[in-house]
């Protein structure tokens, strides 16, 4: 265990965990798997060179990306923050040196992405327990949305109270949805009637907000009221519009009681035409960058998805305590705080939680070079969004990589800095101080926004300027998010998971089966751009980015091409049993028994993980099972999607992932619905062959049981087995509706299923 000292004690602990158990089923598992790689490849060809060849190379790609897990689980570092010797070190006059936070809220749509939800995430930063001076709200609307606008003005207006409220009492959980979902926390009666007060606040926040939704507008009188120009209207394109910068509240200490007071709140909708890229999120982000460096210019930034809400007041702190207390600045270049999901559904039936691939990723990759930036519940160093390598101090100065210091940041002439980051002088400026570490004071709010702030939100700004190439978010990747952290760690910074016991965190998850599917090639799609890019960790990646962590990098941005080896193999056995030719050893040979306990051994190791981690076998199942289906479905499109851009005959799309309200009414929660998407047609392919192959099997099962029982036995099992995993699809081909697989799918899967069978008879 390692801790950081100082006369406080230290602010935060460094637990590493090993595992000889762990290290001794690898070791095992590794044994048996060259053990029947080796079989394999010498014994070629048995019946068909095709199917051996076929069968070999999918074989060492799962392989290959076994060693690249469990190289990012062979050992565990966790942390342990103590927020309350923060607040005992920075007490009475030393709040004045606590670092500022800027805090970044996305979103794009007030339907896809509800307005409420956004209300929600607002209201729980505004109470954030951080000296309010100490930290402002932006929130990005890339949608220009009057009713998004609307929701926040009349959110600040509940905030007003809702915040007094929970200081006053300690509320932990600030989110108002959240909050008023529990049990009232005390019977006191002051605190009974000023919470029963509030409700009735939130209840007509919510019928406020709620009915301009189902009207599509907000009041006539509401934006000639507030003197802005340039929203979006649903009739209008979202691609074609003006900046809006709007300071909804500008917090004024001197005419408010530190009870009252909030901290600054800063609409932001940048400018969209329909000839400007826009870089989806990215372009965002790195607009806000500038607007927040402009107004408060703070050393660190917190960026939160809509429906992301805090659910710990003290965020901020267990953030600081790492920033503040690690030897060096290199130790932390950003802390991601894992995406944790409310009212999620039993035993996680679309594998949205994802919290066992969390806890690897992030507790293993604590021992290496750090977490991947995951687009949400991140604190930044600004200097390192801004290309900057960390300060080589006495601590790191042996060993340290190649850390290349931009040329920008090595002259900062005023030249050079205008080149990077812009022709906004105030800009210039601000981003000068982040580089020399200079107290930045800021211009008043109101004189911003105008013309200065219009023109860095301007959809023209970052020409010729590095914006999104070395400055800010990085462009290139729907997953923008991995991609900028990718550039950060290659400088030099390390980053850090924090999982505390309580989520400080919660947002919604994908809600039904498209949606998931949806969400995963987007991801996918994305983390294979960066892989084919100038950014490839392996080919054109320069800097001090460790082999293990580019082995972890590898893991993730390959998950696409997953796709076409499992698809392979799930087809292997069908088109071995339909046309009577073995690819996997027999019963009587040495090599099936090694095959049957490497299968035992993945499955077995997961489920334990599952069960270690509080999970129940039947989620395990369902995260199984949504994996083949993704793994055959959306990774298979983002292969396509990602050829087709490299080719140059079209662009990826960023597509919103729909959140979820605060009252769900589908009638489907929990069950897998389909759609007439392209997502479909191959797992229903898969499951017509394999059905057939196994029909096929049975029938000659009645005349001649020794072929299936010898030769095609392991073949007859893997069959079922994809079968069993395709089991939602089974149940859709005998239901109608929602959750039933449209004809237009099952005609164009059984032609597809045709075309195989014949072209390889």
């Amino acid at each position: 265990m390692e801790t950081n000292a100082c006369s406080s004690g230290p602010l935060y602990e460094k637990i590493i965990k090993k595992s000889n158990l762990y290290r001794a089923y690898v070791c095992l598992h590794f044994l048996l798997l060259l053990c029947f790689l080796s079989h394999r490849l010498l014994n070629p060809f048995r019946e068909s060179f095709g199917l051996w060849i076929v069968a070999f190379t999918c074989e060492l790609w799962f392989a290959f990306t076994w060693i690249l897990y469990h190289n990012m689980a062979w050992k565990f570092v966790e942390y342990k923050t103590y927020p309350e010797r923060l607040a005992e070190r920075y007490s009475g006059k030393s709040v004045s040196k606590l670092p500022a936070v800027d805090v970044i809220i996305t979103t794009t749509d007030p339907f896809k992405e509800p307005a409420l939800l956004t209300a929600n995430t607002v209201l729980s930063v505004l109470a954030l327990d951080y000296p309010v001076e100490k930290f402002a709200c932006y929130i990005s609307d890339d949608g220009a949305s009057p009713i998004t606008f609307y929701s926040l003005v009349e959110t600040l207006s509940f905030a007003k109270k809702w915040v007094p409220f929970c200081r006053k009492f300690k509320i932990q959980t600030r989110a108002p949805f959240m909050f008023f979902s529990k049990e009232k926390e005390s019977s006191h009666p002051d605190f009974v009637r000023e919470w029963q007060a509030m409700k009735d606040e939130y209840e007509d926040l919510k019928r406020r907000v709620s009915t301009t939704l189902e009207k599509k507008q907000v009041p006539p009188d509401f934006i000639s009221h507030h003197s802005v120009d340039g929203f979006v209207y649903r009739s209008s394109d979202i691609r074609n519009h003006t900046s809006i910068v709007q300071v909804i509240h500008e917090n004024k200490r001197v005419h408010e009681k530190e009870a009252d007071a909030l901290p600054h709140l800063i609409y932001v909708a940048r400018e969209k035409r329909p000839k400007a890229s826009h870089h989806y999120k990215a372009g965002a982000m790195n607009v806000m960058a500038r607007v927040s460096a402009l107004m408060t210019n703070a050393p660190f930034t917190l960026n939160l998805d809509s429906d992301m809400h805090v659910n710990d007041c003290r965020a901020i702190q267990h953030a600081m305590c790492f920033f503040l207390d690690c030897k060096s600045e290199k130790d932390c270049g950003f802390v991601q705080f894992p995406q944790v999901f409310h009212g999620s559904l039993k035993d996680d039936p679309f594998g949205n939680k994802l919290k066992i691939l969390i806890e690897i990723i992030g507790k293993g990759s604590n021992a290496i070079q750090g977490p991947l930036y995951g687009g949400t519940c991140c604190f930044h160093r600004r200097k390192g969004l801004y290309g900057l390598p960390p300060r080589v101090t006495q601590y790191h100065r042996k060993g340290s990589g190649r850390q290349e210091t931009p040329d920008f940041a090595s002259s900062c002439s005023y030249e050079a800095l205008r080149k990077a980051f812009g022709e906004s002088d105030a800009l210039v400026e601000a981003a000068r101080a982040i580089i020399t570490d200079i107290p930045y004071n800021s211009h008043t709010l109101p004189s911003l926004v105008t013309k200065e702030a219009l023109k860095i939100a301007s959809c023209s700004y970052e020409t010729k300027t590095l914006w999104g190439k070395v400055v800010g978010w990085m462009y290139g990747s729907t997953v923008e998010d991995v991609m900028t952290g990718l550039k950060i760690h290659s400088l030099g910074w390390h980053s850090i998971s924090f999982q505390p016991e309580e989520p400080v965190f919660m947002g919604c998850a994908a809600s039904t089966g498209p949606d998931t599917l949806v969400q995963q090639k987007r991801w996918a799609t994305g983390l294979l751009e960066i892989f084919v890019n100038k950014f490839c960790f392996f080919i054109g990646i320069k800097g001090s980015i460790k082999l293990r962590q580019r082995m972890l990098y590898t893991y993730f941005c390959l998950w696409a091409i997953w796709s076409v080896p499992v698809i392979c193999y799930a087809l292997l056995p069908a088109i071995s049993l339909l046309h009577d030719k073995s690819f996997l050893p027999k019963i009587s040979e040495v090599s099936f028994p090694i095959a049957l306990v490497l299968f035992l051994s993945v499955y077995g190791y997961q489920l334990v993980q599952y069960i270690l981690c509080g999970c129940s076998v039947r989620e395990w199942w369902n995260n199984q099972i949504m994996w083949f289906i993704v793994c055959t479905s959306s990774w298979l499109l983002a292969v396509f999607d990602v050829a087709v851009k490299l080719l140059g005959l079209s662009d990826t799309v960023f597509v919103v992932t729909p959140k979820g309200s605060e009252e769900e009414e589908s009638g489907d929660e929990g069950e897998f619905t389909f759609d007439s998407s392209l997502l479909f047609i191959i797992p229903t392919t898969i499951l017509f062959l394999n059905s057939a192959g196994l029909i096929r099997s049975t029938v000659s099962l009645v005349g001649s049981g020794d072929k299936i029982k010898e030769r095609l036995f392991a073949e007859y099992l893997c069959s079922i087995w994809v079968v069993i995993n395709l089991w939602r699809f089974v149940k859709g081909l005998v239901r109608k509706g929602k959750r039933g697989i449209p004809w237009s799918v099952i005609m164009k899967s059984g032609a597809l299923a045709v075309f195989i069978y014949t072209a390889l008879a």
